[in-house]
């Protein structure tokens, strides 16, 4: 069963080791910041620094900032105050919390404020979703847990921490997205009581929020679990899919492999169909004739909307392989050609088995004959169907023209 609200947005709330804020020879306290953790190695933290301050200039210390902190990117959030410069920047060792950074902030007060309201960039945490689905022995069903990594390498710890993870691409202003880093943290911390996940949409992005806090702590990872369905249904697929150039004559046979895949349906109204996907690893895994338990294959999928099916390519059928053949060539026209060929796939393996033929096409063609059924796919590609008994072989043979 999925868990209430797990899959669709998860927070996490962080509380940073700060230190103290201080003007001229005064200090104040912080309270610890939440954050937003990005796929691509980024987080907004947005923080209240305990401060009062009346009208007039003001230069601000802000102690205890992380020490991949963005300066450019800080901004006052405060209605009755104005940023006017940043400085002043120093790193430091505290002995109780750990690395830092300090900043001076030059404000321009309005009127009365007695909490500033900061948000800045700070790069050094991540996070990212992984599934696992076991797939039953007759490969019609599986089951689904799905998992959310956090790592910091930021070389800060977050105590009690509030924090939330977005799931979607964003713009880096860079000229193209930046890839997700790898999440390097060593240490891994193990689920401890599973917190409640909930999911909200934001914008056109999805937010996951943690109920409870968490500690991430400096060089470690977090996996907290996303999602979970008992059974959802699969379907096995056998696909043999080329490029053709039909313009003219082609070498000797080719023979290649058959690729493997599992399609996942997800309906809207099916438990595993109403949430939304983020983009992550899938490890497909299934049960030998002992029991074991062995790994199919892996696959990575993209954000994934609500009810939109799944193909998980897992690898190569070992005893299934097909040989394609032109077995003729004419070019009754400047601008027609025409073109015979036959795919023979042979089955060692001792089950039977139906195996999708795809043929990739280009320009204004039509099937002229063939030996079995099949459909248009698109303005480009054809599918064949090819029913291929254990221990045995099949052979498709068709004609196509394509007029330029």
């Amino acid at each position: 069963m999925l868990r209430s609200g797990l899959l669709g947005g998860l927070a996490l709330a962080v509380m940073l080791p700060l230190g103290a804020v201080s003007v001229g020879g005064g200090g104040t306290g912080t309270t610890g910041p939440s954050l937003t953790i990005y796929t691509g190695n980024l987080a907004l933290a947005r923080q209240e620094v305990e401060r009062t301050l009346e009208p007039g200039a003001h230069t601000v210390r802000v102690d205890g900032l992380p020490t991949n902190i963005d300066a450019s990117s800080l901004i006052v959030l405060n209605d009755g105050a104005t940023l006017q410069g940043v400085h002043g920047q120093r790193n430091y060792q505290d002995p109780a919390s750990g690395p830092g950074t300090s900043l001076e902030l030059d404000l321009e007060v309005q009127r009365r404020v007695e909490r500033l309201e900061l948000a800045y960039l700070t790069t050094g945490l991540n996070w990212s979703a992984s599934y696992a689905l076991v797939v039953a022995r007759d490969d019609a069903s599986a089951r689904v847990d799905g998992y959310a990594t956090v790592a910091n390498n930021s070389g800060t710890s977050y105590e009690e921490a509030e924090v939330q993870l977005l799931a979607g691409t964003i713009q880096r202003g860079r000229g193209r997205f930046e890839p997700a880093a790898p999440l390097r943290a060593e240490a891994f911390e193990e689920m401890a009581a599973a917190p409640e996940l909930q999911e909200a949409a934001f914008a056109d992005y999805h937010v996951y929020t943690v109920s409870t806090p968490l500690t991430l702590r400096a060089g470690e990872s977090r996996r907290i679990r996303l999602l979970g369905a008992g059974s959802v249904r699969t379907r096995k697929e056998y696909t043999f899919s080329h490029s053709a150039n039909y313009y003219r004559q082609s070498p000797e046979p080719l023979t290649q492999p058959v690729v493997i895949s599992y399609r996942i349906e997800r309906g809207e109204e099916s438990e595993f169909g109403g949430v939304p996907l983020p983009g992550g690893q899938v490890r497909l895994l299934q049960r030998d004739e002992v029991g074991r338990i062995q790994l199919l294959g892996i696959a990575t999928i993209p954000n994934t909307p609500r009810g939109e099916d799944l193909r998980l390519v897992t690898g190569h059928a070992f005893d299934i392989v097909g040989t394609r053949t032109q077995t003729d060539y004419e070019r009754p026209a400047g601008n027609v050609y025409e073109s015979g060929w036959k795919v023979e796939v042979r089955n060692r393996s001792g089950s039977d088995v139906t195996v999708q033929v795809i043929e990739q096409l280009s320009g204004d063609w039509s099937i002229v004959e063939s030996s079995q059924r099949w459909e248009k796919l698109s303005a480009g590609a054809v599918r064949f169907f090819l029913d291929v008994p254990a221990g045995g072989e099949s052979v498709l043979e068709y004609r196509v023209s394509v007029r330029t």
